[in-house]
């Protein structure tokens, strides 16, 4: 009896278990399922909210629903049946119609159009599900806290109501195209990690991504035209990296990218508004550029001092207040080139605590506010310029815990100067005459001497630049009196060896503190060589993103083998190159490549110098045996500068054969991203630059684009 007993209990078990087909007319799902245990079911035919309504109170083992071949009708109540709502549209999922369900396996109908509040939320054991291409609504929270792992949201989406995917902290990929992400879309996704913002995208609404702690990037379509970021969208998320750059961005919300991982951050062209606290408590941010018109060398921004060198870019009108507490807290922060000329508000506590070292904070000329402790805890601040002629207006105790009686500052006139030193608050901080106030060797008054500032002066020698695009003094490096081709060849000096007295970590902070990145990338095949033989190496340049004029950087060589000349070839004939190796006595060298007529490497890929070797007597390479081109950095046509990745190739045993590589050619180029996506363009975000040759040989620069 007992044996019988459990016979009929497993077969019981699995009847339930198997699926039940049922075709149904709008209504009338309740009588057509008796058994109120099913775990799976199928219908088709029609359904109305009355169906939805019994399955949501009754079939609570369900845990899988296929509605492919269902057509939804509208069903008008003269009584609600969710809440108070009494009147349901055709074509579509009602409101919490699966809310809490043990669901794991759903399919919706074709035909579905709009997907309702909260229909799946809670839905916890729910890991995918696919939308229909012809849906164009989800409401609000429809799939909060459910246990979805991935989700693609196409264009055909138009609307997206508030907290779609929230809480869902199952969710780690994400594909989305929609016109605006809605408000608080994917908030608290903690392991959300791979988000791809598709081509139609064109706002990020409130907290879209707030507390997505693994998100560390964002892949954005080429296309994409996001012109705002909504309020608290990032904040306290593991945000990296996000290329804003190319973008038609006008608007920054208030704390949008607060409390993120952001190290760096480029700010789109065409942007004016940047929201309360936006940027605020970034522990690891450095380098902001903001838009603008013209140049200097943080990205390639008039400095704000007033000097725009002729050619530069024309941009849109930049930011013009950066409002309470923008920057509050980002101790790292290189602000010294930041506030860009434009700039006219300064708020209250907006670069508070920003207390990284900064040899000259520069002030711009259009600046006329700052607010209460706008840059208070500066400590770090060596010099403060200010471009602005008449004094601006001040807050409260501004320079809080700075000393400022050990600060000089330099004005942009002896007038204005004056001025400064009756002003409140102003009046404390040491003075100097603003005469002689240039680095020489600045041409371009940004802040720094670099390869850039060697194109600038050809260029004003080639009379493609006037006089009041660059600083005579600073460009008389001879200090003859005369600014000729004699200060060309001296400034080349002083960087040959200004860079051979310093150690790679430290010109690495420099250039990072004062240039962009770019994914362009020098790169070199690998060299076999035996004792006491010569070879030759190509260094190829690949670059899609920006031409270039001249470059510099230090070739670091294996212990035994030397460096004995460097030409240009190919792209870069018409470039001379020079170079010097460092006083450490290590195998480092720095190595510029310039051209007189400040000529551009013709293409976008292929060989621009070549590096003579020789390996001493006793040179024997060993296992993992590299040479590396680091502290890239390659100049445009209108003197900006951006700094590319190590370029490393291996340098193995001899075989006898005195230079496999000479006459190599690229046979191509393509771009590997940390999913191991392959493309011909660059990914957002790290990037492995794989360079293949005739010969077969094969180099790998990692960058970040």
């Amino acid at each position: 009896m007992r044996k019988l007993l459990f016979l009929l209990l497993a077969t019981a078990s699995v009847m339930c278990s198997q699926a039940i087909t049922v075709r149904n007319s709008s209504g009338t799902l309740s009588t057509r399922i008796s058994d109120l245990q099913i775990t799976e079911l199928k219908i088709s035919g029609t359904m109305d909210a009355r169906d939805f309504l019994f399955i949501s109170n009754e079939l609570n083992e369900l845990t899988s629903i296929d509605l492919s071949n269902v057509t939804i009708e509208a069903c008008n109540q003269s009584m609600s049946l969710y809440g108070t709502v009494s009147s349901y549209p055709a074509s579509s999922i009602p409101r919490t119609a699966f809310f809490g369900k043990k669901l794991t396996s759903v399919v919706l109908p074709i035909n579905l159009v709009t997907i309702g509040y909260a229909a799946f939320a809670g839905c916890d054991r729910l890991e995918s599900v696919v939308i229909p291409s012809k849906v164009t609504a989800i409401e609000d929270y429809a799939f909060a806290g459910s246990g979805l792992t991935g989700i693609e949201v196409p264009s055909t989406v138009l609307t997206m109501g508030k907290g779609v995917f929230s809480r869902c902290e199952a969710l780690k990929s994400v594909a989305i195209d929609v016109p605006i992400v809605g408000d608080y879309a994917f908030l608290g996704d903690i392991q959300l990690s791979n988000v791809q913002l598709g081509a139609h995208v064109t706002a990020i609404l409130n907290g879209v991504f707030n507390g997505c702690t693994s998100l560390q990037t964002i892949n954005i379509d080429p296309s994409c035209r996001i012109s705002r970021i909504s309020d608290e969208a990032f904040i306290n998320s593991g945000l990296e990296y996000i290329d804003l750059s190319t973008m038609g961005l006008g608007t920054i919300g208030n704390w949008a990218l607060a409390q993120t991982k952001l190290e760096s951050l480029s700010l789109a062209d065409g942007m004016t508004v940047m929201g309360e606290g936006a940027l605020a408590h970034n522990p690891q941010l450095r380098n902001v550029t903001f838009p603008g018109i013209g140049h200097s060398g943080n990205g390639g921004h008039d400095n704000g001092m007033g000097n725009v060198p002729k050619g530069a870019p024309q941009r849109y009108h930049t930011i013009e207040r950066v409002e309470d507490y923008a920057f509050a807290g980002d101790s790292l922060l290189n602000a010294g080139n930041m506030l860009v000329k434009g700039v006219t508000y300064l708020g209250n506590y907006a670069l508070y605590d920003v207390s990284a070292p900064i040899d000259t904070m520069r002030l711009p000329a259009t600046l006329t506010y700052l607010g209460d402790y706008a840059m208070a805890g500066m400590v770090g601040m060596q010099t403060l310029k200010t471009g602005a002629t008449t004094v601006p207006e001040l807050g409260s105790n501004v320079w809080a815990g700075v000393d400022q009686p050990s600060v000089p500052l330099f004005a942009s006139t002896s007038e204005s100067l004056e001025l400064y030193k009756e002003a409140d608050q102003w009046m404390n901080f040491f003075f100097q005459s603003g005469e002689d106030d240039y680095v020489l060797g600045d041409v371009n008054n940004d802040g720094s001497v670099s390869i850039s500032d060697v194109s600038t002066l050809i260029d004003y020698l080639l009379g493609g630049a006037s006089i009041d695009d660059i600083n005579l003094k600073a460009a008389d490096v001879t200090q003859d009196g005369d600014v000729s081709i004699a200060d060309v060849s001296a400034l080349i000096d002083m960087l040959l060896t200004g860079s051979a007295s310093k150690s790679l970590q430290r010109i690495r902070s420099q250039l990072n503190a004062q240039f962009s990145a770019t994914t362009d990338a020098l790169s070199m095949a690998p060299v076999s060589m035996r004792a006491g033989e010569t070879c030759t190496v190509d260094v190829a340049l690949n670059n899609i993103e920006h031409s270039y004029i001249a470059m510099q950087c230090e070739l670091v060589l294996p212990q035994g083998v030397r460096l004995v000349g460097v030409n240009g070839i190919d792209r870069g004939v018409e470039h001379e190159y020079y170079s010097i190796r460092h006083e450490d006595g290590q195998d480092v060298y720095t190595l510029i490549g310039i051209s007189m007529p400040n000529a551009t490497y013709t293409g976008n890929e292929g060989n621009v110098m070549q590096l003579n070797l020789i390996a001493d007597d006793d040179f024997v390479p060993g296992e993992g045996t590299t040479m590396t081109l680091t502290n890239v950095s390659l100049v445009t046509p209108n003197h900006l500068t951006f700094i590319a990745g190590d370029a490393m190739a291996a340098v193995n045993s001899g075989s006898g054969v005195e230079d496999i590589t000479a006459g190599r050619q690229i046979a191509g180029v393509r771009y590997i991203n940390v999913a191991g996506q392959e493309s011909e363009t660059p990914f957002d975000g790290i990037n492995i630059v794989v360079t293949t040759y005739t010969d077969g040989s094969v180099s790998t620069v990692k960058v970040m684009r």
